[in-house]
């Protein structure tokens, strides 16, 4: 019996009808989910497949320089971080190919520069043992020989070696204020006498003020030097070597030495500073002199170059900057 004053209201739905609502509900949810799934998938697939495609082709292009083949440079291409190791990769197979040419060149110069003076050895050698050099004077004549290509292979294999170093960066220059002018001058002085020999006329330096140069003294020295040493042996009796030295306006000096001998043809001058280059027929034996001297103008921020004018001999300007600006520029 319901108590008196009391009144309530109830309604029931049966459980079989709640379902379908929650249904209606939840599906929106359900296929938002299993969309989201998929474009995930294929996110993740496009990701991976741009990373794994290039680390394998960085992956094959490895393996192809450890067998030997260094001319590997791959795509860059990619997500940013991708690109960056395309790069680095990059730069690296260039480095790896230009020091296995470099090691390349060094033994076959090595092999080549050598067998002349080992053969010599060889020939004079056997000749002391089988007794064709029979007489004191030819016994010393060969031991001479003997002596005198020894001494050839060292400097040769010494001048590689310095040379190799260079280009692989190995050889610190130092930095110190040099006075090019007195330089020349010095280097003037260690050749006169040779000069005077050959009867080749060595002109002065001009009284031009040149600024400080920052570098290696040693190493500048040995540039004018191997300039010099070249133009005097291609310099003819009765011909000019002459120094002259000028403050350009880009804050720099440039200094030529010029010979009077018979020049270098025009085809030709682009290669003088290679490694034992022959010039023609007529101006041969450059050896490793110019290039040594190219390396050291390099590593000064510098630049060398020949030219040759019809009839007026060879020319060989080096540019270098100077520690102080010009005054003038």
């Amino acid at each position: 019996q319901r108590p008196s004053g009391v009144e309530a209201l109830v309604l029931a739905l049966p459980r079989s009808g709640a379902l379908p609502i929650w249904a209606n509900l939840v599906r929106p949810f359900i296929w938002a989910g299993i969309i989201a799934f998929g474009v995930s998938v294929v996110i993740a697939i496009f990701l991976a497949r741009s990373v794994y495609h290039p680390i394998k082709r960085v992956t094959e292009a490895a393996g192809k320089i450890a067998q030997g083949q260094y001319g590997q440079e791959i795509p860059v291409a990619g997500p940013e971080e991708i690109k960056e190791l395309a790069i680095g990769f990059n730069q690296m197979s260039r480095q790896v190919k230009l020091s296995q040419q470099r090691l390349r060149d060094f033994v076959a110069d090595v092999s080549h520069q050598l067998k002349s003076p080992l053969t010599s050895i060889r020939g004079f050698a056997q000749a002391i043992l089988d007794g064709t050099a029979g007489d004191y004077d030819t016994r010393i004549r060969a031991a001479q020989v003997i002596e005198d290509e020894s001494k050839r292979m060292i400097r040769q294999v010494d001048e590689l070696l310095e040379l190799s170093r260079m280009q692989s960066g190995q050889i610190q220059m130092a930095r110190e204020p040099v006075d090019i002018k007195e330089l020349l001058e010095h280097c003037r002085d260690i050749f006169a006498i040779r000069a005077e020999e050959k009867g080749v006329l060595l002109l002065k330096t001009d009284a031009v003020p040149l600024a400080p140069v920052i570098g290696d003294i040693d190493r500048l020295e040995q540039v004018f030097s191997n300039l010099l040493d070249n133009a005097l042996k291609h310099s003819p009796p009765g011909g000019e070597v002459s120094i002259t030295g000028r403050q350009t306006t880009a804050g720099a000096i440039e200094i030529t030495i010029a010979d009077s001998g018979p020049g270098i043809p025009s085809e030709q001058l682009p290669y003088v500073f290679e490694r034992f280059y022959q010039v023609g027929e007529v101006r041969t034996g450059v050896g490793l002199g110019l290039a040594i001297a190219r390396e050291i103008v390099l590593a000064h921020g510098g630049k060398i170059e020949a030219k040759s004018p019809p009839g007026r001999g060879a020319e060989f300007t080096v540019v270098l900057p100077t520690s102080t600006p010009n005054p003038s520029g």
